[in-house]
């Protein structure tokens, strides 16, 4: 009987689990997110002469996918190099249509002049 009970409520839960994200908007890939960022150093690297990298991204942050291409500049800061983020931004989302940002952390590595 108590297993009847067990499986009842885990079905239910379930049910309301794959009810919710049907609702949901569809989430932007974080590799994406990286991935532009990642394309936007590749340039700063060759016009500066640089070595930053972009570092691994949150995996708790959760944006709405994004309509249109995304968008990776520097972040504002004030504080040098060890401050210095890439920001990707999406100005339209799928659902909503609102935009959003995400700061991704860079890392500086020395560069040797010969």
């Amino acid at each position: 009987m108590m297993r009847i009970f067990f499986m009842l409520v885990g079905i239910m839960i379930s049910g309301t689990t794959s009810a919710g994200e049907k609702n949901s908007p569809p989430i932007q890939d974080l590799k994406e997110v990286k991935r532009s960022a990642d394309e936007f150093l590749i340039k700063e690297n060759r016009q500066k002469r640089a070595q930053f990298t972009a570092v691994r991204i949150n995996p708790k942050i959760v944006v709405e996918q994004c309509a249109v291409p995304l968008e990776s500049d520097w972040a504002s800061s004030d504080s040098g190099v060890l401050g210095k983020r890439v920001q990707v931004a999406c100005r339209s989302t799928l659902h909503d249509k609102k935009g959003w940002r995400v700061l991704v952390p860079i890392a500086a590595s020395a560069t040797h002049n010969n």
